[in-house]
């Protein structure tokens, strides 16, 4: 019964890595675009979505981070041809390696878009914090402090 309570008002810590290209021309993501009801996000702009590994995404996961989204151009925008779909497929095996150690696939995500507003790009960390809400906190969370 305890642990339903703690997964009840559970907030998941949500860390979303995006290319600078899916991002609108003048759009910003600020510190304050990232105070959300029932979760925390953290945006962090990369030059583009193949620059994600399945060692940095589990890395950060081991830092206790609750969830992590991807989110890249579309496949036929990317302006490095594969970028979109390299991270794509580093994701999906990532997220085999989780469902194969019982921590959850679903605690990693990636999306496609362009021309995204900061609104849209909250829309999408509050998507993978709904995902990531029914398998409660991250086991690892606390494990960095021993």
């Amino acid at each position: 019964m305890e642990k339903n309570a703690k997964k009840a008002c559970f907030e998941p810590d949500i860390v979303v890595l995006y290319c600078q290209n899916c991002l609108a021309k003048d759009e910003k993501i600020t510190k304050d675009k990232n105070k959300t009801l029932g979760f925390k996000a953290n945006f962090l702009m990369m030059p583009c979505s193949s620059k994600v590994e399945a060692s940095h995404v589990l890395k950060i996961l081991a830092d206790g981070i609750d969830g992590v989204q991807v989110v890249g151009c579309k496949t036929d925008q990317c302006r490095f041809l594969v970028g979109s779909s390299m991270a794509d497929k580093r994701m999906e095996h990532a997220g085999k390696l989780l469902d194969d150690i019982h921590m959850g696939g679903a605690r990693l995500g990636m999306d496609r878009g362009e021309n995204l507003s900061s609104k849209e790009l909250i829309g999408i960390a509050r998507e993978r914090a709904e995902a990531v809400k029914p398998l409660g906190p991250n086991p690892m969370k606390g494990l960095k402090d021993r």
